[in-house]
């Protein structure tokens, strides 16, 4: 049971006060405030319900106890976080007067700690509530959410929701146990007007960049003169039969090479040299369309990439970006402490804040990572799936429980000791990621299609010249191997033709008739004799 410290003299009649107040105000409250056994007004002063641990931290410092047993059996008082306004992680069903079947992420967390340190506390808990969902009740009007977590400490044994861990509320002597929530600062901007998908007529080009086109064209002419140039050194070396059967069409060698790249040979090589230029560019084209065809399916229909008004808190402060924050939380104390300059819109509610970028009030939100996953899947607040994570996290942070540090009067300092090591373990043992996509699952009234961020049309699917310079080269190297094949074969049919000539010349002194070559024998006998006679 709680135990509670006497009251001072002077605190009397502000108790009697409270006391008259509540009364007063009691038909204003919630179900679930009415059914919370330990509800106490809202910064009451001199009221506990802190537990009185420190006869078992004596037992765990002579050994008695061991530490995972520390607070087992004991029916711990605890501040339950809970956001009225449905945007929390705690479902309560009004009709039960309990906590939902499916209670909510903070609940199922709650529980299985319970469970695991055997402590109980569904009889003993009150409902926390930020200021501004409870202003009817508040005896401090001024008073901000450190404050509420201030008395929440000094009133329970722990408080339970997603505190997040500041220097500001450290110096106050309050303990943070391990986080089981992600609250990274992340901005989110509204997509809504941005068309991304877009009609480009010239999207046909995109596969490749304009260094790779202009290879292409430059190669298909290139090609076209070589293989011109090979069939006139064929043509030369056979003659001019082969040239006379052929018609002259202006540009046809061209209009052949422009159709090959397409995948449509016309082609007729009749010299080795040709049949090597051809099939260089066979394999050339086959590249090429397989790579174009490749890549032409993923860029077809561009995609606009939306111009965020900034990415960053510091482009932000830069630009005087308006930024929606809740005003009364960590997130927006953490950014007037790192950004003084930054031009923030503050509103009351979580939900307020994407309200307020629907309506123009802001252009980004500033929230936490794990709280964005839930507003993304509510109907409510994103139901054009228009809101959009920029950027990277402007920090790295965790939520979770919060208890006051204490180690002499209730030493429930012990308490922020097991909870750290119980969190820890389901933490490592992988339950909580579990449990929150349980919870999103649940309260999940849509979803969006997921979008691949990093996928950029324009730069990472469109090939370069580093990509298919190589078969250019490859193309390059067989023409002028075509060409030096083009010139032996010429060499050898020179070196054929000559031999040819020979053979007929010995072939034809074979069939002249023997009276013939006596005949040629005596002349030259005739033309010797007078030569020598001359030169006696």
């Amino acid at each position: 049971m709680p135990t509670s410290r006497p009251t001072p003299l002077s605190g009397r009649l502000g108790t009697i006060v409270v006391t008259i107040v509540v009364l007063l105000t009691d038909t204003l409250h919630s179900s679930i405030v009415d059914d919370a056994p330990y509800q106490t007004l809202q910064f009451t002063p001199n009221i506990t319900h802190r537990t009185d641990l420190c006869d078992r931290q004596q037992l765990l410092r002579v050994g008695m106890i061991e530490f995972k047993d520390v607070i087992r059996g004991i029916d711990l008082s605890v501040g339950l976080g809970y956001l009225s306004d449905g945007t929390g992680n705690t479902i309560y069903d009004d009709e039960a007067g309990d906590f939902a079947a499916s209670p909510g992420f903070h609940i199922s967390i709650l529980d299985e700690v319970a469970r695991r340190a055997g402590f109980s506390w569904r009889d003993s808990y009150g409902l926390i509530m930020p200021p501004y969902m409870n202003d009817s009740f508040r005896l401090q009007p001024n008073a901000s959410v450190d404050d509420l977590l201030l008395w929440a400490v000094n009133t329970y044994d722990f408080t339970f929701t997603e505190w997040d861990r500041t220097i500001e509320r450290m110096k106050l002597g309050i303990d943070f146990p391990t986080g089981f929530t992600d609250t990274s600062t992340i901005l989110i901007a509204d997509n809504s007007d941005v068309d991304k998908r877009t009609f480009n007529p010239f999207s046909f080009l995109q596969p490749f960049n304009i260094f790779v086109w202009l290879a292409i064209i430059l190669t298909i002419a290139l090609t076209a003169f070589v293989y011109r140039s090979l069939k006139k050194i064929y043509n030369a070396n056979e003659g001019a039969s082969r040239e006379s059967d052929s018609p002259k069409v202006p540009g046809i060698n061209l209009f052949y090479t422009t159709m090959a790249a397409t995948g449509q040979l016309l082609f007729e090589p009749v010299s080795q040299s040709e049949r090597l230029l051809v099939l260089s560019i066979s394999f050339w084209s086959l590249i090429i369309i397989s790579t174009y065809t490749a890549n032409l399916a993923s860029v077809m229909i561009s995609k606009q990439q939306p111009i965020y008004p900034a990415t960053s808190l510091a482009e932000a402060e830069r630009k005087a970006v308006p930024v929606c924050v809740a005003g009364d939380f960590s997130i927006a104390t953490k950014i007037k402490n790192k950004y003084s300059n930054a031009k923030l819109v503050e509103v009351n509610t979580f939900a307020d804040m994407y309200a307020a970028m629907k309506n123009g009030e802001c252009s980004l939100v500033a929230d936490g990572y794990d709280r964005f996953r839930l507003m993304e899947r509510n109907e409510d607040i994103n139901s054009d799936c228009s809101l959009e994570w920029v950027g990277r996290a402007e920090d790295v942070s965790s939520g979770g429980p919060a208890v006051l540090v204490d180690a002499g009067v209730y030493c429930t300092s012990l308490v922020g000791h097991a909870l750290e090591f119980y969190l820890k373990e389901m933490q490592m043992d992988g339950f909580i990621e579990s449990a929150f996509n349980r919870h999103l699952n649940s309260v999940s009234s849509h979803s969006c299609p997921k979008e691949d961020d990093d996928a950029n049309p324009d730069d990472a699917q469109r090939l370069t010249m580093a990509d298919m310079g190589g078969i250019f080269l490859c193309h390059a190297v067989a023409c002028v191997v075509a060409v030096f094949v083009s010139c032996l074969e010429r060499c050898w049919s020179n070196r054929k033709n000559t031999r040819q000539q020979s053979n007929e010349v010995d072939a034809s002194e074979e069939e002249t008739p023997l009276e013939e070559r006596n005949a040629i024998i005596t002349s030259r006998s005739i033309y010797l004799g007078q030569g020598s006679n001359k030169s006696l």
